[in-house]
């Protein structure tokens, strides 16, 4: 599923498909065993991902991987599964919650918007050209 959201929707994330489809199954291991991740499903059919872990911070979390499939936009996946993250935070002891999202990607930002999230000012360049942008909010 993380390879067909990084085909899809290329912009949205500070990886490529072409970097991560080379990774081994050690790789692909330590990130389910270094993230949390949460699966939406409509009718039994994969409908997006979200995935929670550690933040840089101390005492912060990070959500991480947000992807909706496209079939599924516009439907609540992407709502539930920012709640499901924000929860499972929430319930872990985490303070306050970080994710970057890229300048192009403005359905996702005001997803994260919705949910209390606001810009930090902190940002970096993702791609040669293209920047994401810092959110967080306290829990």
């Amino acid at each position: 599923m993380r390879l067909d959201a990084l085909k899809e929707a290329p912009y949205a994330f500070g990886s490529t498909y072409e970097r991560e489809v080379e990774f081994d199954d050690a790789t692909w291991r330590r990130r389910v065993v270094d993230r949390v991740p949460f699966i939406a499903e409509v009718d039994g059919v994969v409908a997006g991902t979200a995935s929670g872990g550690d933040g840089e911070v101390n005492g912060a979390a990070a959500m991480t991987a947000m992807w909706v499939d496209p079939r599924y936009r516009r439907l609540g996946v992407g709502e539930l599964l920012v709640k499901a993250v924000l929860e499972w935070a929430k319930g872990m002891g985490y303070g306050r919650m970080f994710l970057w999202v890229t300048d192009v990607n403005a359905a996702a930002e005001h997803l994260y918007a919705r949910h209390g999230f606001v810009g930090t000012g902190a940002s970096q360049e993702v791609r040669p050209g293209e920047l994401e942008h810092e959110m967080s909010r306290t829990l």
